[in-house]
């Protein structure tokens, strides 16, 4: 009901630790938990309440998770060499971000790793490539999206 409680002895003993879930109208159900370590996690729950949980600070409500998945055109484009891409995910998902050549061959693997939600930034360089159109394609979950870049050297 809107609580957490954690132990540090091996459930010797708990300590209950509150969460900005708990609402008067009875709304603060948790619906799911990830924990990337022993004192940092994530909880979901009514209202599309999304709190971070750490061993130091507790469980706070956290405003900068996204709604959606995005994602951005790149910064600068044209750009030479490198170039700066940003994408959103809304919750816990394999990210995968690869940039291919105007055939569609892959030239690069920018992401292939598990994500919690969360806004990303990542550098590419194309110092290894030579001028073009290329198209960058993030995949998470269902989502998909491509943009076009452009190497101008």
């Amino acid at each position: 009901f809107g609580i957490i409680q954690h132990t540090t002895d091996g459930g010797a003993s708990w300590t209950t630790q509150g969460t900005p879930l708990a609402d008067t109208q009875g709304g603060n159900a948790i619906f799911s938990l990830y924990f990337v370590d022993a004192n940092n996690g994530w909880l979901t729950g009514d209202y599309g309440k999304i709190c971070r949980y750490t061993g130091t600070t507790g469980v706070e409500e956290n405003d900068n998770i996204p709604i959606e998945f995005s994602l951005s055109q790149n910064y600068p484009n044209p750009f030479n060499p490198s170039t700066k891409i940003q994408y959103s995910i809304s919750n816990q998902q394999n990210v995968t971000l690869k940039v291919y050549n105007i055939l569609g061959k892959e030239v690069a693997t920018l992401v292939n790793d598990e994500k919690p939600a969360g806004t990303y930034e990542v550098f590419f360089n194309g110092s290894n490539l030579s001028s073009g159109v290329y198209f960058y394609k993030l995949q998470s979950g269902s989502f998909v999206e491509t943009r076009k870049l452009t190497l101008l050297k």
